[in-house]
């Protein structure tokens, strides 16, 4: 009776013949354990996390298309999950910028332009057909409430302040903060536009949307490098030849881009040349213009936010 109570799931009861339970997934090792076992284990998924990764680094740079058609092939275990790796890349090429802007800026005294123009002129748009003004001409949109009317204005008054004293840092740092929502939103949009150029292919839009997620995590992993390549190069400002090594590196990845964009397209729905050309400058095209969209779009809300 007690070894058939030990093969017994304790959530749900059903028999378990592995570390999982197949009917409810709950693992069949206790929650409570030592210490020491319990830090074992989280050691050993942080390493395993870090295998997984530099595993799944090497074909993202070096191969593309080849991750998709993995996890098309149902070879998914050994590889970062597509979402798991945008979300990791994007976070980190992020971080890398912003620290960038910050040590390019003194982390100190932003920037401001100095200038004898008369700062009372300088408005940040019209309203009513008038400037726009917190107290004389204000924004007052009829289908929102009062509560509304007064934030957008409050927002409008520490923008038009900003642009006055002309601190180009913070309009700078929320045009970043813009930038990783902007490229998350694009995301379904841009494999709706692979759906539409490769109609034909009967394919998901899940495998799409994989294919979009992949390529957006080697522009992460692609600006990533360039600004690690950016920041080498400033530190070795006495060193000519690691200057031109670094500069040389960073002009090849950005001939890479949009060269592995164009191979991705060739080796994962594997049409001819003058039809992926065709169809890459399509695609490429269109996604610019939803970017800039998308991007100023959010720049505007970011400011809003200041």
């Amino acid at each position: 009776m007690q070894h058939a109570r030990q093969r017994l799931c304790g959530n749900c009861l059903s028999a378990v013949t592995g570390l999982y339970c197949a009917h409810c997934g709950q693992k069949q090792k206790s929650a409570v354990r030592h210490v020491g076992q319990l830090t074992g284990e989280f050691l050993n998924d942080v390493l395993n996390l870090d295998a997984k990764l530099l595993r799944t680094l090497k074909p993202l740079l070096f191969k593309p298309g080849f991750l998709s058609l993995e996890y098309f092939a149902e070879r998914r275990a050994r590889y970062v999950s597509p979402l798991k790796l945008y979300f990791l890349l994007s976070l980190v090429a992020f971080f890398l910028i912003q620290r960038s802007v910050d040590v390019a800026t003194g982390d100190q005294a932003p920037i401001r332009v100095e200038g004898r123009a008369d700062e009372s002129n300088i408005t940040i748009g019209n309203f009513n057909g008038r400037p726009w003004h917190a107290k004389t001409n204000p924004v007052r949109l009829s289908w929102l409430p009062d509560a509304g009317n007064d934030l957008i204005n409050e927002r409008l008054s520490r923008l038009e302040d900003t642009v006055k004293r002309r601190d180009w840092t913070q309009l700078l740092h929320a045009g970043l903060a813009a930038t990783p929502q902007a490229l998350l939103v694009l995301l379904p949009f841009f494999a709706l536009l692979l759906k539409l150029a490769y109609w034909f292919k009967h394919r998901l839009f899940m495998e799409h949307l994989i294919v979009a997620l992949h390529n957006h995590a080697f522009l992460m992993l692609a600006i990533t490098a360039l600004t690690v390549l950016s920041a080498m190069s400033s530190w070795t400002t006495g060193l000519a030849g690691w200057r031109a090594a670094t500069g040389l590196l960073g002009a090849v990845l950005m001939v890479w881009i949009p060269l592995y964009f164009l191979l991705v397209l060739k080796r994962v729905y594997r049409q001819g040349w003058p039809a992926t050309c065709w169809k890459f400058g399509v695609i490429g095209f269109s996604y610019l213009l939803l970017a800039a969209f998308g991007v100023a779009l959010n720049l505007v809300i970011g400011l809003l936010m200041l």
